[in-house]
């Protein structure tokens, strides 16, 4: 096996590739980068169970294969290398089946294979109609939603982010049952009606993909797995098996009072009235509103001491006095997940979930549990 690349397009192929190697494993070659060369192409595949992604490097005049074959190389030193090397070129050569060459500028390193039969067979065929989605909004989908799943192995059905298709509109859900994220968009065309559950870590991973990438996003639904193709990338995790919770009953239908602020000088409020507690889930922030529409932002810490903040809002409807506490960490996550500058903040209770939405996120809304506080 032997073939030249362009160390630019190895590396960007070695990128994304790499989030589906394995870290902690008992199986050694989940740590690896299966290559197939043939003629026409160069196939990257990596998987650890969780996640499996496969990128094809079309022969052309920066991809030359002079010999076919495949191997399994060490992922983390194959990738090093590459980022180190700084020939324009990479030059690779499998010898006697377990001696692999990487040659680039001056730079020569010898590395050995692992044992390539036990490298699972994963396959990355579609099947169906798939659902096509643009990366850009399939991207601030995840950036908008993700973070609120849960991180708790104790309620898996919650590490999860819930894609829900009606004809077509896709709904997209995460909790961790103190906190909620809720997107709706608009598809260009109806599908069946479906529901899965998919592992948020995977998602942040697809989403560092999709970073660099302006097209098209196909996604398949296979058996227990989600299949997404973008380009020559096929990224495929594994969806969370049991129901996810029916969460619609959690928004309030009224609210007593809504009040409306500049996002970026609420962020900057509750972000100087935090730095006592910290980003802790459990640093907790009391919201004051006042008769004279103002509102008092307070925290404090026993052993260091308190802060007291004013922020002016744009606009107060309904009642004149309230108060409401919650977590500093939860308030700054959800306001950052919108892109409007206007948000308001809708509430019902001191004790009630509490939503915030954007003048200009429509179909966004985010709800945090209050923290009683005594």
């Amino acid at each position: 096996m032997k073939f030249t690349i362009f160390r630019d397009i190895l590396l960007d192929a070695l990128n994304h590739v790499s989030k589906g190697l394995s870290t902690k494993t008992p199986m050694p070659v989940l740590s690896g980068i299966k290559i197939e060369v043939s003629r026409e192409k160069i196939i990257l595949t990596t998987t650890n169970r969780e996640i499996s992604v496969q990128i094809v490097l079309d022969t052309s005049d920066q991809v030359t294969v002079y010999e076919e074959g495949s191997c399994i190389v060490p992922g983390k030193y194959f990738i090093e290398i590459i980022k180190k090397v700084e020939g324009k070129t990479v030059d690779f050569t499998l010898f006697e089946e377990n001696t692999i060459k990487i040659l680039s500028d001056r730079s020569n390193f010898t590395l050995i294979a692992l044992e390539k039969s036990n490298f699972p067979d994963v396959s990355f065929e579609s099947m169906g109609t798939p659902i096509v989605i643009k990366s850009t909004l399939l991207r601030q989908i995840i950036k908008q939603t993700a973070f609120a799943a849960g991180t708790s192995e104790a309620r898996v059905v919650l590490t999860g982010v819930c894609f829900e298709l009606k004809g077509d509109k896709l709904e997209v859900v995460a909790t961790d049952s103190y906190r909620l994220s809720k997107k709706v968009t608009q598809l260009p065309e109806p599908h069946q009606p479906i529901q899965i559950n998919i592992p948020s870590k995977a998602l942040e991973e697809l989403n560092k993909i999709l970073e660099s990438k302006d097209t098209d996003v196909e996604l398949f639904i296979i058996s227990n797995k989600a299949l997404f193709k973008i380009q020559n990338i096929s990224f495929m995790t594994r969806l969370i098996e049991g129901n996810f919770p029916d969460t619609n009953s959690l928004f309030p239908n009224t609210h007593i009072v809504e009040i409306e602020f500049n996002k970026n000088d609420l962020l900057a409020t509750i972000d100087r009235t935090q730095v006592f507690t910290g980003n802790d889930v459990s640093s907790t922030i009391k919201m004051v509103l006042n008769r004279d529409k103002t509102v008092h932002v307070f925290s404090s810490s026993s052993e260091i001491g308190r802060v007291v903040d004013e922020i002016s809002p744009l606009k107060v409807q309904g009642i004149d006095q309230f108060q409401v506490a919650f977590s500093a960490r939860y308030f700054l996550e959800a306001l950052r997940a919108f892109e409007s500058q206007e948000v308001t903040m809708k509430l019902t209770g001191e004790l009630k979930p509490f939503l915030i939405t954007g003048k200009n996120d429509d179909n966004l809304v985010q709800l945090i549990l209050p923290v009683r506080t005594f």
